[in-house]
């Protein structure tokens, strides 16, 4: 809406102005038709995978729209003089031009209108997958041979024509083509505006693209001469229709797969790291220690008896368990610490630039504030067990480590639970030599 309105807004406000005369620019057109067919080639490319991948036959009436404009304009940068050459081979008559731009800037905007006109039900049926690769390439081809056959109709028939302009003034063509092309656009535009109102995806932008193309025309109209203010503006208003949706689909992209990275990496229930972040973060983080020599502890908890939560409350009560004890982990942790749920009630911390000390000092804390802790849902007193394991010089990158602390965590928990066992100084001698050590052992005797 703000869109729209801004560009309806600085349309009126160039209309008055429209008719100053300026100088000709001689790489204004070439480098405005540039931009534009990479858009359009952009936008089949987009649009015609969205309908492979949805069956939508929207989309694929409107990548027809953008094939359209890319062999409609072609005509048009064959017969505009300077574009490809001062005698170009379309310019049969001087009202070329303005033909082939009346052809590309109604097609256009009529196809994405008609993408999005109130249709029969049976119109938004998904097309068969089997079926979407042969309609795509067979319906495509089809627009760029048509469009091509009316660029080489108006070619032959270019003597018949009535004359559009004379030198630079073209207001035969603002008296002759106006009453037909602009009631064309704004019936595409409403078909649009009817059409994506409930639509969230990039394709609602169909209706700036329109109301881009009918400003483009509105400024041209009234300017009545080639090169004016009203021209320029009209021209570079077909930037604006050409790429909009095209932004549009890229930022939705973007949005896409930054959801995907996110969801690839969190824990769906607790919003923490899952199991394969975390080893990304464990890799990195090993690396980075080893390099500079500075301490790494890692814990291993694990929620006791939680079996007994899901059975007697049901899961739902369970997971509320497990996002309460996220939460409490993140919150008892550094905002540099790795918080992961690596799988059922299951959790894996790393503890960057903290000593043995640090480290088991960190387990005291969060075992104790588990303890503490109260769900009003769950009547069942909540505790955990927890492995401890600092980085050492013979670790073997990761592997050794997690092998250490988990090794602990099930030391804890054949030790009766509810405590924190830290890997042994003397963590092994050799892969299957592994001693570990609770930790009520290195404060007193058993």
């Amino acid at each position: 809406m703000i869109t729209a309105l801004a560009a309806t807004l600085t349309t009126a406000a160039l209309l008055p102005l429209g008719t100053h005369q300026l100088s000709s620019a001689a790489s204004f057109m070439p480098a405005m038709l540039s931009v534009v067919a990479c858009f359009d080639v952009l936008s089949v490319y987009l649009l015609l995978g969205g309908y492979r991948d949805r069956g939508d036959l929207r989309l694929l009436v409107m990548s027809w729209a953008y094939t359209w404009s890319l062999v409609s304009m072609a005509g048009y940068a064959l017969a505009f003089p300077g574009v490809v050459s001062d005698n170009p081979p379309l310019a049969v008559t001087a009202s070329m031009a303005p033909y082939f731009y009346l052809l590309w800037h109604v097609g256009f905007p009529v196809l994405l209108g008609a993408a999005w006109a109130p249709w029969p039900v049976s119109w938004s049926t998904s097309t068969p997958p089997p079926r979407r690769r042969r309609l795509s390439a067979a319906s495509t081809a089809a627009v760029a041979v048509g469009s091509g056959a009316v660029v080489a109709s108006l070619a032959v028939l270019a003597h018949r024509l009535p004359v559009l302009i004379v030198g630079l003034d073209y207001s035969a063509m603002t008296s002759l083509t106006a009453p037909v092309t602009t009631p064309l656009v704004l019936l595409a535009l409403v078909a649009a505006v009817r059409g994506t109102r409930l639509r969230g995806g990039p394709e609602r932008w169909s209706t700036i693209a329109i109301l881009a193309c009918l400003c483009d025309l509105a400024l041209t109209y009234t300017s009545g001469s080639r090169y004016s203010l009203g021209w320029y503006c009209g021209r570079s208003l077909t930037l604006v229709a050409s790429g909009v949706v095209l932004m549009s689909m890229l930022a939705e992209f973007r949005r896409l797969k930054a959801r995907a990275e996110y969801d690839a990496a969190t824990d769906q229930l607790t919003g923490l790291h899952n199991r394969r972040s975390v080893y990304e973060e464990l890799e990195q983080i090993v690396a980075r220690s080893s390099r500079s020599g500075s301490p790494l502890g890692v814990l291993s908890l694990d929620l006791d008896m939680f079996k007994q939560v899901n059975d007697i409350f049901g899961h739902a009560v369970g997971d509320m368990v497990l996002s309460e004890v996220g939460l409490l982990l993140t919150q008892s942790c550094r905002r540099g610490d790795v918080v992961a749920r690596v799988g059922g009630e299951e959790f894996l911390i790393l503890l960057p630039d903290t000593d043995a000390a640090g480290t088991l000092t960190a387990a005291e804390k969060i075992r104790g504030a588990v303890e503490l802790m109260t769900i009003p849902a769950c009547k069942v007193r909540m505790t955990a067990s927890l492995g401890v394991a600092n980085l050492r010089a013979d670790d073997i990158g990761t592997t050794t480590l997690l092998r250490r602390v988990d090794t602990a965590l099930y030391q804890a928990k054949q030790d009766g639970r509810n405590r924190v066992v830290v890997s042994a100084k003397d963590a092994y001698r050799s892969d299957d030599d592994l001693v570990e050590e609770p930790l009520n052992a290195l404060v007193a005797a058993r």
